[in-house]
């Protein structure tokens, strides 16, 4: 098996993980690792003490519980491994709108530990008519995906294999034109009355130009190499979040071995 190389393309926040050497059933694991077992901070207990909004206590609640929290792949582990009772993190959110109308924001969340913020602070959690306030203590807690959503570190998650397209050297003038405009994704460039490939990994694998033309067109799947597509809510940097992904996996890995050599097998 040929040596793993990754490569992190970052297009305006989303970014696309080409893993070539690698299968799609080991990216899926990874895929999967990263929705539901990479571990976060989220809000998780509410204390309300005054609350005379519009928003009812239950309501303002969850809204609270979902703004994304950002901190450190170091920080969570230190929650993790805390032995006494402080394992969270308190944060105060205490508002009042007085003589005028008043909108609270994410940026308004005062946090007592100064690597725990949330991601925007743009995030809308209630408004206010004067003489309304909110005074509430948060606690954000350590979790998984595989708990509640709010601790997943990514919206989106999806894998596939790896896009190959051949085309011929003698393509006729029109038909490398309808190549162009037949591709959903731009795919195909025009050059010289002569079609290119400008960025393969645009390929979603529609098939469209291989069955308008499949004598000037070859897409196959590279089932040896990946691409996983995610989304960063902001919880963690990219990096860690691959980083505590191939950890869980390694470990599982390990663990099944381990189980392997403890298990008699006697084949008859």
């Amino acid at each position: 098996m040929k040596k793993p190389k990754i490569e992190v393309i970052d297009k305006n926040g989303s970014f696309k993980v080409l893993m070539k050497n690698v299968p799609v059933e080991i990216a899926n694991s990874i895929r999967r690792i990263i929705l539901s077992e990479v571990r976060t901070l989220a809000i998780h207990d509410v204390f309300i003490f005054k609350n005379n909004s519009v928003l009812n206590d239950d309501t303002l609640a969850h809204r609270l519980g979902l703004i994304p929290l950002k901190t450190s792949r170091k920080k969570v582990k230190e929650l993790l491994d805390s032995v006494d009772e402080t394992d969270y993190v308190t944060i105060v959110l205490n508002v009042s709108a007085r003589d005028k109308f008043m909108t609270v924001y994410s940026k308004h969340l005062k946090s007592k530990d100064k690597e725990v913020k949330p991601v925007s602070n743009d995030i809308v959690i209630a408004k206010l008519s004067p003489g309304q306030a909110i005074e509430a203590e948060l606690w954000a807690r350590v979790g998984s995906g595989s708990e509640h959503a709010k601790w997943s570190p990514v919206s989106v998650a999806v894998v596939r294999g790896l896009p190959k397209i051949s085309l011929s050297k003698d393509i006729p003038a029109d038909i490398a034109k309808n190549l162009v405009d037949i591709c959903p994704k731009n795919v195909f460039i025009l050059e010289d009355d002569k079609v290119k490939i400008s960025d393969p990994l645009k390929c979603t694998l529609c098939m469209l130009c291989e069955k308008e033309y499949p004598e000037y067109v070859k897409v196959k799947i590279d089932e040896s190499s990946s691409l996983l597509y995610i989304e960063p809510i902001g919880h963690l940097p990219i990096k860690d979040i691959f980083e505590d992904a191939f950890e869980i996996l390694m470990k599982k890995l390990y663990d099944f071995v381990k189980l392997l050599t403890e298990v008699d097998i006697n084949v008859t």
